[in-house]
């Protein structure tokens, strides 16, 4: 991350006092899409065969060229165009189906259509992919324009001094600006600080008219980012600063409902949320409770948030490529995927632990529960473990404890502690040292998805 001053913070987490805002006390509590899957992290083979063979001279394409995977393919009917669309990436209705490959249709591929544009240096035009000819002239082969994949909306909402030259949220809209037009790709950034009264009132007003200027909920991914620094002694997220400039903090569940006010509210429904913030905000019993109690309230389709004590969010830039590949392009099913994204993250593996929670609805007999809220969260995280480098997830010591001596350890072995329990064993190769370190393995309900004989990840549920 680019700073102007070594002294520069470089995490998401800090220390900030307890906060009450707008008269509203902190309380503690106690407490799908069917989709296609493929054994590479990146990409996947056709869904299904091609329309029609004839429509698919050897100069031609054969894979999408907007999604590069997608369903069935058509040609583009230009001589001199060899791109092929699926049915995936554009609409295509049945009416006009049933009659593709006949020579009385013609396709024209959206980059045809919009050179035409350029070429006539007119006004965008609606969209008719599929033509006949009647009495010699060129007419639309439907009375409606035919739609692309859907538009896609991109929220960061930054915590007032921190940095956003580079962010993951222009990573990936720079990625998709390769598939969208400014009319199907929408990217905003806010920055936000409501950390006394008269702050909040101006940010619900600030919030108010994102909300209006985003307009209707048509949009078919919605992407929210949030960059916030989480306080390390009990999670709580930041908010901004006090009258004295001292920075403050609140429970994530009071958090979520101040940053999604008013109209905002509405666009977090089925949404995709990643949480850029420290480990703290996973890491203690309360936060999380609260934080789960936030996504209840929102109704999120998914929520990633990560475990790291001190995280860096440039690590995740392979992950957020293969995300923006995977889900918004080819349009897999992110809890589908989780995993190949996290097999091509080899940064963030070592970096941080993932936190990954889905919404998912309370159902008795193949029937939602008769309750107000019949929501539920299902939260997994996922730790990479290699059984010599990061045995059972954890990571070794830099330097041996007994001798100092640095990155000594050998490879580990199975074994047993003093209690009889399972452990892998990491010696000290120093010969006059020979400490042993151990690593036990998760406690609570886990599987073991391996990559190969010696690494995979260690998925542990009821989170």
């Amino acid at each position: 991350m680019a700073r102007t001053k070594q002294t520069a913070k470089k995490c998401c987490s800090g220390v900030a006092k307890p906060v009450k805002i707008a008269g509203c006390k902190r309380r503690r509590t106690s407490s799908g899409d069917t989709t296609l899957t493929s054994s590479s992290p990146l990409s996947s083979p056709p869904s299904s065969p091609i329309i029609a063979e004839t429509t698919h001279p050897a100069t031609q394409n054969r894979f999408c060229y907007l999604c590069h995977d997608g369903g069935n393919t058509v040609a583009c009917s230009n001589r001199v165009c060899s791109r092929v669309v699926c049915n995936v990436c554009i609409k295509i209705l049945q009416e006009i189906e049933d009659k593709l490959g006949s020579p009385g249709i013609s396709f024209k591929c959206p980059a045809c259509h919009e050179k035409d544009e350029r070429e006539m240096r007119s006004k965008p035009m609606p969209y008719f992919a599929f033509t006949r000819m009647v009495e010699g002239k060129s007419v639309p082969a439907c009375d409606k324009p035919t739609f692309i994949r859907g538009p896609i909306l991109l929220l960061h909402f930054i915590y007032m001094g921190m940095n956003s030259r580079g962010s993951l949220p222009w990573v990936l809209n720079t990625v998709l600006e390769e598939y969208h037009t400014a009319s199907t790709l929408h990217y905003h950034e806010v920055v936000f600080d409501f950390g006394t009264w008269d702050k909040l009132c101006h940010w619900e007003t600030k919030a108010q008219a994102l909300a209006t200027e985003i307009g209707k909920d048509n949009f078919e991914h919605k992407v929210i980012f949030v960059s916030v620094h989480s306080e390390v002694t009990r999670g709580d997220l930041f908010v901004g600063k006090d009258e004295k400039g001292e920075d403050v903090a609140v429970e994530p569940l009071e958090f979520m409902n101040y940053l999604f006010f008013g109209g905002l509210r509405s666009l977090i429904k089925k949404s995709i949320i990643f949480m850029l913030s420290c480990g703290p905000l996973v890491t203690f019993h309360d936060s999380i409770s609260s934080f789960k109690k936030a996504i209840i309230q929102l109704q999120p389709a998914y929520t990633v948030a990560f475990g790291a004590d001190r995280f860096i969010s440039a690590v995740l830039k392979s992950f957020i490529i293969a995300f923006g590949v995977r889900v918004l392009i080819q349009g897999h099913a992110l809890c589908e995927v989780i995993t190949d994204l996290l097999d091509v993250s080899l940064e963030l593996r070592m970096h941080s632990d993932t936190f990954f929670f889905q919404s998912k609805v309370q159902t008795t007999s193949g029937l939602p529960l008769p309750s107000s809220n019949p929501l539920s969260v299902i939260g997994i995280r996922y730790s990479w473990y290699h059984n010599h480098r990061h045995p059972w997830g954890t990571a070794l010591p830099m330097s041996c404890p007994k001798c100092s001596s640095v990155r000594s350890w050998s490879r580990s072995k199975v074994g047993v502690d003093s209690t009889n329990t399972i452990v892998r064993i990491s010696t000290c190769c120093s010969p006059e040292c020979k400490y042993e370190f151990f690593s036990y393995p998760p406690v609570g309900p886990y599987e073991v998805i391996k990559e190969n004989k010696s690494m995979g990840w260690i998925k542990r549920t009821a989170i």
